[in-house]
């Protein structure tokens, strides 16, 4: 029996050319859609799962009250770590880390070689907590000494061109300090979010950066290694005051969050972006089904535009004796081969589009053909098949013999009703998916074109490394005197996210259990002019007033505002237990992404060079190839051994929205191709509609009916339910869309503009893809449809 309806379902493919490639083609292009979001969902979610303790792995993370309202923080003070690992019998681990983020990379060197790399700073417990794979060395040990260096597998073949038999090998450290190699481990797996070439001991950053062990100064990220069995809960609020009590701010609260979650759902106030990756996860996941679903409503409209076709092979079936569940099989068998070779189909474009999804993500997904895959991809085929052709079968296999076999195709309120049902939930998940694209669209365009409060274009910037810490003023000086450069400055904040900050801000009045958070840069005279901001009141820093290098401080007007002081220029504060008076109030500019309000922060003249400064030289538009190339000269010949790279900032400023300009690139294809899908189906239900009233078509065109005014007759049942499902989708995308968009600070309104043009696209679609049918129906030849009566 299985053979026979094997072989009727081909023949039945084979007859019908044209509804079989709709239908091909429609499952296929959504299962491969389908698949794609799979296979960047399951990426997504695998992030830092690989340790085999992932589960036991927490981040100690700080909470604290600001404005009345609790913002969690993934960076404290160092000393956090080294508290909790012995007072607390749950915890088998402690680390603190200075994370790579904080530095764009370093200089190694071996004899010659001088090699950038990115690092970080990690307490001795760290390789512990985190089992990143050692090829040398031992956990336990690799961190214990400060002048101990760890190195990736790959950073040792660059540094010595092997990885084994380094222990104890000399490395030069910013062509200044000498480290020893203590153990080589395995380069983290892109799926990890920490990634670094090397690890350098926290306790050789605190003898550098005291203030990275101080309660007033945020920074550090702190991780522990929970015991097997231990209650969280119970270990939270142990921790609860911990902050509390050693920093005197009953505000600031641990919490400890398991690290796996992190990467997913950070949404913490600074040190990570707003923007929760878990949002996105869901939305692309809903996007999966919403086609899957689509693509299937697409076949079941197509196949009961067939049943006219197939009604009399029915009624003989039932006549000799064929019952219903064996004509349900029959019809599931030929839904389930369709979505096979709609598999097959669905492959091969996802092996020729996976290449371009992966430029277009920044992805290095491939296909694994294990049993996991495979299951997977066997689930989606035969719950495909099954879901696609439920209806069909259940339709076509109830049919009454006496009534087909006369040539009546039957029809009922109830199949009706089901029928435009399905093609205006489609349309419903379609003009979702187009509102979503366009407020997408404009959320990027506004976050991207938004005046960030500075002058980003063609400022270059890059790193004061080595001597040039000692020679910053003489460098600025000789960079300047290039023609192609405007302007030239030197900071400590690299103006794309956050630098350094603390809550040892005192001010006449401060709220004593009020912990507020200050951004703090430290810069030159030249540094307002440089990066075009503009002052709100008072001065910045000069050249003509020697005393603005001892105690004198500029603040934003965020800071002002949080300080609630009237006339602040002139006023004393204090930071840090020393005394500044306030000299100007910088306008507020975005040194975060638009997820981020602005912070209060507060401005300092540089002092003494260290590894924080960074350079940013403004050039002229023209003939930026040769300034870069003068101002690379004059690098060299002042800091040698060090090898020059630099960035552009408009491009680390875009860089800050990776995520929401992919975001929107795959929902414009993804909602493009539902939209394609779905035109398929009304496009096949158009042809069922046509086919069922050809006899009343041929007699209207007998007495005299134009074939304008047929085609319109055919088109406005269609298009009376998509402007239903409109009116279903609207309230519906702005719920889901005032959602997404509250996880940006600065964003949109999404005004009745997005929604005239999403509907004008729809209603538009729908006509030019009913159209064809309408008007060939219309123009039908009467006497064809008539000649049997």
């Amino acid at each position: 029996m299985f053979k026979n309806n094997l072989k009727i379902a081909w023949r039945n493919l084979l007859r019908d050319r044209q509804f079989t490639f709709l239908n091909l083609v429609g499952l296929a292009a959504g299962l491969a859609c389908a698949l794609l979001i799979w296979l960047w969902v399951d990426d997504e979610l695998s992030v830092d799962k690989f340790f085999p303790h992932e589960r036991r792995i927490y981040e100690v993370m700080e909470m604290n009250r600001m404005n009345g309202e609790k913002k969690m923080s993934d960076e404290s003070s160092g000393l956090v770590s080294d508290l909790i690992i012995g007072r607390f019998p749950e915890v088998q681990y402690a680390a603190s880390l200075a994370p790579s983020s904080w530095w764009p990379t370093y200089t190694l060197s071996v004899g010659e070689k001088n090699i950038k790399a990115t690092g970080q700073y990690a307490g001795k417990d760290y390789f512990s907590i985190f089992s990143f794979p050692l090829i040398d060395g031992k956990a336990a040990d690799v961190l214990k000494d400060k002048q101990s260096i760890v190195i990736s597998d790959d950073l040792a073949v660059r540094l010595f061109g092997r990885t084994d038999n380094l222990i104890g090998k000399p490395v030069r450290f910013q062509q200044e300090q000498t480290f020893f190699v203590s153990g080589v481990f395995e380069k983290p797996p892109r799926n990890s979010s920490q990634q670094f070439e090397f690890v350098l001991s926290f306790e050789y950053l605190f003898d550098q950066q005291r203030w990275v062990k101080s309660w007033d100064g945020t920074g550090p990220h702190n991780f522990i290694l929970v015991k097997e069995g231990a209650d969280i809960d119970v270990l939270n609020k142990k921790i609860d005051d911990l902050i509390a009590k050693n920093s005197g701010d009953t505000s600031r609260r641990a919490v400890a969050v398991r690290f796996s979650d992190i990467y997913l759902q950070n949404t913490f106030v600074h040190g990570a972006s707003t923007g929760s990756k878990i949002v996105y996860v869901r939305m692309f996941s809903l996007i999966a089904v919403f086609i899957l679903v689509i693509a299937c409503i697409n076949f079941m409209n197509l196949s009961t535009a067939k049943a006219a076709r197939r009604m009399k092979e029915v009624g003989i079936k039932k006549v000799v004796g064929a019952r219903q569940p064996q004509l349900i099989a029959q019809f599931l068998a030929e839904s389930i081969l369709m979505t096979l070779f709609s598999t097959v189909l669905a492959l091969i474009m996802l092996w020729v589009l996976l290449p371009s999804f992966n430029n277009l993500t920044g992805k290095e997904i491939v296909l694994h053909p294990d049993l996991r895959q495979i299951g997977t991809l066997f689930g989606i085929t035969i719950f495909t098949g099954l879901f696609a052709g439920s209806y069909p079968a259940l339709y076509l296999s109830k049919f009454n013999p006496l009534v087909v076999l006369k040539g009546k195709l039957p029809s009922s309120f109830m199949e009706v009703l089901s029928r435009k049902g399905l093609v205006i939930f489609q349309f419903t998940l379609s003009a979702i998916l187009i509102v979503s694209v366009l407020v997408i669209y404009r959320q990027v365009q506004y976050i991207q074109s938004t005046n960030p409060g500075y002058n980003r274009e063609n400022i270059v910037k890059f790193d004061a490394e080595g001597r040039l810490q000692k020679n910053q003023t003489s460098f600025i000086e000789a960079v300047k005197r290039v023609p192609g450069v405007v302007d030239a400055c030197f900071t400590t904040h690299n103006m794309t996210s956050r630098s350094f900050g603390t809550y040892a801000v005192n001010w006449p009045g401060r709220d004593p259990k009020g912990a507020i958070y200050f951004e703090g840069f430290n810069i030159d005279n030249d540094f307002i002019q440089t990066m075009g901001m503009q002052m709100a009141a008072g001065r910045g820093f000069s050249k003509s007033y020697p005393g603005d290098t001892l105690n004198r401080i500029l603040l934003n007007e965020t800071a002002v505002a949080a300080m609630h002081l009237k006339d602040p220029v002139g006023k004393t504060i204090s930071a840090f237990d020393v005394k500044f008076q306030i000299i100007g109030v910088v306008k507020d500019f975005h040194f975060e992404s638009l997820h981020e309000p602005v912070k209060p922060s507060y401005f300092l003249q540089h002092g003494d060079g260290s590894t924080w400064d960074k350079f940013m030289v403004r050039i002229k538009p023209g003939g930026q190839k040769e300034t870069i190339d003068r101002i690379r000269e004059i690098y060299t010949a002042f800091n040698p051994g060090f090898p020059f790279t630099y960035h552009f900032l408009d491009e680390d400023y875009q860089r800050q929205y990776e995520t929401e300009v992919r975001v929107a690139m795959l929902a414009k294809y993804f909602s493009g191709l539902a939209i394609l899908i779905s035109c398929l189906g009304l496009f096949g239900l158009a042809a069922f509609t046509a086919q069922r009233r050809q006899k009343e078509i041929g007699i209207r065109k007998v007495v005299g009916a134009t074939v304008g005014r047929i085609a319109y007759m055919l088109s406005t049942e269609f298009l009376r339910l998509v402007l239903i499902a409109i009116l279903i989708a609207f309230p519906l995308s702005w719920w889901a869309m005032s959602r997404w968009l509250q996880g940006f600070a600065y964003r949109i309104d999404i005004g009745a503009g997005i929604f005239v043009v999403a509907g004008a696209a729809v209603m538009l679609i729908t006509l030019l893809t009913i159209s064809f049918q309408a008007i060939k129906a219309a123009i039908a030849n009467p006497v064809k449809s008539l000649r049997s009566e």
